[in-house]
């Protein structure tokens, strides 16, 4: 067998050995299998042994370990694929995504606290896109603003509203940034749509929410990070009035 796969084997059974009796035996395991991964024994792709060889290594019953592997495959730890065993994949994005859309949903998130996060990421994203955006996002984004401006329909404007910001991001060129915000898509997706319906249940706000998208993608444009930086944060103010007085 795999070196790398003994050593886990040997791990989790010294974990399971060392248990606290008041903690589960499955939940011992998850953790040795997490801590490998982290120290980077195992790594994706890689296929952990069958549930019968895992159970009379880890001394444990096979029900233990399928507890151990269902909630590994819900933390998208691993994927277990039919007539073949379970593979690490590393794909947690899924996972962080679905447990955030719940929190918001069960309204587990403070508003103004989620704002402030979205706020700092993207206008540290928009500065580093003013170095590093290119002529065909600017492109992009042109088209977009125009078609918000042009849409007379709400969900399709917050749709373009949505993509606009994901192109800002992308345009930042920062791996990490552009990770976190795609793991809260879907609930910055729903932020954007709710917030853009209070801003507009006062009809001014319409053009003044339009023209602020038109100076972001300018100063983009000129690759101006004083108008960039400006033109941001009047976005951002104008959605903490309304956070604010909800």
């Amino acid at each position: 067998m795999d070196n790398n796969i003994e050593n886990i084997e040997n791990n989790v059974v010294k974990s399971v050995e060392k248990n606290d009796t008041s903690k589960k035996t499955y939940e011992a395991i998850i953790d040795s299998i997490k801590t490998d991964i982290m120290n980077g024994k195992i790594k994706p792709g890689q296929k952990l042994p069958p549930e019968r060889e895992l159970a009379k290594k880890f001394n444990v019953s096979r029900t233990s370990i399928r507890e151990a592997l269902r909630t590994l495959e819900i933390l998208g730890v691993i994927k277990s694929v039919q007539g073949s065993g379970n593979y690490i994949t590393g794909d947690v994005e899924k996972s962080l995504i679905e447990s955030m859309s719940m929190m918001f949903l069960l309204q587990q998130i403070d508003s103004l606290e989620f704002f402030q996060f979205r706020e700092a990421l993207e206008l540290k994203a928009a500065m580093l896109a003013v170095q590093n955006i290119d002529d065909e996002k600017i492109k992009k984004l042109e088209e977009l603003v125009a078609k918000m401006g042009e849409s007379e329909d709400e969900a399709t404007r917050s749709a373009l509203d949505k993509q606009l910001h994901d192109t800002i991001a992308a345009a930042s060129k920062n791996s990490i940034i552009i990770q976190i915000l795609n793991i809260l898509s879907e609930v910055i997706s729903q932020d954007i749509k709710e917030r853009r319906s209070e801003i507009l249940s006062d009809p001014k706000n319409a053009k003044r929410l339009q023209r602020i998208h038109e100076e972001m993608v300018y100063s983009l444009k000129q690759r101006d990070a004083r108008a960039t930086y400006t033109a941001f944060s009047k976005h951002f103010d104008l959605i903490a009035e309304y956070i604010r007085t909800s």
